[in-house]
């Protein structure tokens, strides 16, 4: 499966290194947000190699952006994300439609509208 991020991309926004125990899941949420999407565009399903030398920059930001909060989705199960320290945050309710209208000149320019 390829992606338009990567794990050690995604560890570096959650402002952690990768390590054994997290790059799986570090690379599932790079690659459930390139999946994302990939629907959105109605691009289809990737093919290896990843892509990700390729990846137009405002595509690579959305799908890094997305991948932190589903990396961060445990920690809101109940629909709040922080700590006594920093305060809380609700977690988004609307899925990918927040990023979903970032990407929509690249839905455009690739024709796919």
């Amino acid at each position: 499966m390829g992606s338009y991020a990567t794990a050690a991309e995604l560890a570096d926004a959650l402002h952690t290194r990768v390590t054994p125990a997290n790059e799986p899941t570090l690379q599932f949420c790079v690659e459930a947000a390139s999946q994302e999407a990939d629907h959105w565009l109605d691009v289809g399903v990737h093919v290896e190699p990843p892509i990700v030398e390729t990846t137009p920059a405002l595509l690579h930001v959305v799908v890094l952006a997305r991948a932190v909060e589903w990396a961060k989705a445990n920690d809101a199960a109940f629909g709040i994300i922080g700590y006594a320290d920093i305060g809380a945050l609700r977690a988004p309710r609307d899925g990918f439609g927040r990023h979903a209208s970032a990407l929509l000149p690249m839905k455009v320019g690739w024709g796919l509208a």
